[in-house]
């Protein structure tokens, strides 16, 4: 079986990034007092190279006062949809990018779930290329687990930090409904070497959830995609694993059934991540009355017990971080009837706000929150250099005041969609000051750098983000495929 227990090796070169001394700012996972002692971060070519106070400054490069706020690492979303190219009216990689700069993110991973899938290395390439060509912040993306991509997959596995495999259909993607090609895809990631990364419903349980609510509403789009055809799910993907060797990633885990199977799984010494969303902590199917159709997302959101399993998993380690599952929608389509409404939400414009949300409730420590979004979510996906405000980490860095509330205004997010289940909530912690690799992004509340249209009509223009830096592929040996 292969280990992924090691830290990553990167497999590509450092892509470098800006010089930068950042002043008296205060580490906030380590201390919240407000009189707690402040200190510098020197951040060269991208990078951290030291951590004091009252750092010099020979080289007399530019310098950013933090006054005395509270700093975090960049955060790491590992979950979303940019709909781009494909389907950029519903999202572009500069809005969205944009939008992720507005909730503190500076690393994504993305999935495609509208054509063209990655399938090929070909398609890949052209997919990477055309990102690094409009976004503003690091990125990944994931290649699509079809029996079509599985002779490709080596080629794939080198561009890509895991490879998406939808167990039940989804927007825009079938579900896999047959336990021995399943078992045969599994087969195929772990001899190419790369995660299995799993959206994990019964495809079989969902048919029959459609057919027991025919005339089904929001309301009722727990028990249409219930914790039922997850748990089932999570228990298919769990035993191909034992079978093939490699890794899984349960994305968006929804039940306490589920984070039940992935807690064993773990004990068992399987290698098992899961990552969450806070839509399934912050929010209950109750909130269906009054959200409607905007709550709808696939897997759905289930009970406030569902929700407490999820947070207890995140605290014991079980659940490895959070992601938003940013999956915009027009709000046209999202108000129409239940049966016509698309699944799924944006929310990568308020993934730390809605974090710190859950310290401010009592759910979780500071420390927790901050590990939730940064370094666990960089391990659950492998990823080098991200997620730690340390020496020879990338200076990826967010300013905020924890005290600072704002009411949400959803016509105001920069991402595209203009509607949020958030919308009119008194949040506090929102990003003021944004670094990625020592180049600063936000600047006391201001978004820098490409504004206005997606510019994915016309001409389009670097942004800085690059790609991530990824662990080399561990091939499965002796393999066939």
């Amino acid at each position: 079986m292969n280990s992924f227990d090691e830290a990553p090796v990167p497999a590509t070169d450092h892509p470098g990034g800006k010089d930068l001394i950042l002043r008296s700012v205060r580490l906030w996972a380590e201390d919240q007092s407000p009189d707690a002692r402040t200190c510098d971060l020197a951040i060269e070519g991208g990078r951290i190279i030291d951590i004091g106070p009252n750092l010099d400054n020979p080289a007399a490069w530019p310098e950013v006062d933090g006054k005395g706020r509270a700093a975090i690492p960049g955060l790491i979303d590992v979950h979303v949809h940019f709909r781009d190219p494909g389907l950029t009216y519903k999202e572009g990689w500069v809005r969205g990018s944009r939008g992720a700069i507005h909730g503190g993110v500076t690393s994504i991973v993305e999935v495609q779930n509208c054509p063209p899938l990655s399938t090929s290395t070909a398609l890949i390439n052209e997919r990477l290329a055309y990102v690094e060509s409009r976004s503003l912040i690091d990125f990944g993306c994931l290649g699509n687990l079809l029996a079509a991509s599985v002779p490709e997959l080596p080629g794939i596995a080198e561009k890509v930090p895991a490879i998406k495999l939808f167990l039940g259909c989804s927007t825009g993607v079938g579900g896999q409904d047959d336990p021995e090609e399943v078992l045969a895809l599994f087969e195929a990631a772990a001899c190419a070497g790369r995660m299995v990364v799993a959206h994990c419903e019964d495809q079989s349980l969902l048919n029959a959830g459609e057919a027991a609510y025919p005339n089904a509403t929001a309301e009722q789009h727990h028990l249409v995609r219930s914790s039922e055809a997850e748990v089932e799910s999570i228990r298919l993907a769990i035993g191909c694993l034992r079978k093939t060797g490699g890794a899984l990633h349960v994305y968006h885990i929804t039940s306490a059934g589920g984070v039940q199977l992935v807690r064993e799984a773990k004990a068992e010494g399987l290698n098992v991540f899961a990552t969450t969303a806070p839509h399934y902590m912050l929010l209950s199917c109750e909130d269906a009355a009054r959200l409607d159709c905007f709550i709808k997302v696939n897997p759905s959101v289930k009970t406030k017990a569902d929700g407490a399993a999820i947070i207890a998993a995140l605290k014991d380690g079980t659940v490895d971080g959070i992601g938003t599952d940013h999956a915009p929608h027009p709000i046209e389509h999202k108000t129409r009837v239940y049966g016509k409404a698309p699944s799924g939400m944006p929310s990568i414009d308020l993934l730390w706000p809605l974090t710190l949300e859950l310290v401010r409730r009592g759910d979780l420590t500071p420390a927790e929150a901050v590990h939730s979004v940064t370094a666990g979510s960089a391990a659950s996906m492998r990823i080098a250099d991200k997620g730690s405000l340390a020496v020879g980490f990338d200076g990826d860095v967010v300013l905020f005041d924890p005290t600072k509330e704002r009411v949400v205004v959803a016509a105001d997010l920069p991402s595209t969609s203009k509607w949020s289940c958030y919308d009119g909530m008194s949040l506090a912690g929102f990003p003021e000051v944004v670094i990625r690799r020592g180049e600063l992004l936000m600047d006391e509340g201001v978004i820098l750098g490409a504004d206005g249209p997606d510019g994915d009509d016309g001409e389009p223009v670097a942004h800085g983000g690059k790609p991530l830096r990824l662990e080399a592929v561990r091939p499965k040996a002796p393999c066939e495929v």
